[in-house]
């Protein structure tokens, strides 16, 4: 693996964990709706913008393209 790919799959588990905490769900379910919902590959496309502001930040921005998508879960 490259360097940018272990950075990617860093903050693409990082942001899995993150959502899983934020919106209260098993890990294999936020797995299977990045998944599912192109999030994986919005993190990679994306990982240039992504990765200079927070993990948090970039949480939010994951969590406007679920809602977009009309796929963002309820957050408790």
């Amino acid at each position: 693996m490259s360097s940018r790919q272990i950075d990617v799959a860093d903050m693409q588990c990082w942001l899995l964990r993150m959502a899983q905490v934020a919106w209260r769900m098993p890990a294999g379910e936020v797995a299977i709706l990045f998944r599912d919902q192109g999030v994986f590959d919005y993190i990679d496309d994306l990982y240039d913008l992504l990765h200079v502001s927070s993990y948090q930040c970039a949480l939010g921005d994951v969590e406007r393209y679920l809602q977009a998508r009309g796929a963002l879960p309820c957050k408790n």
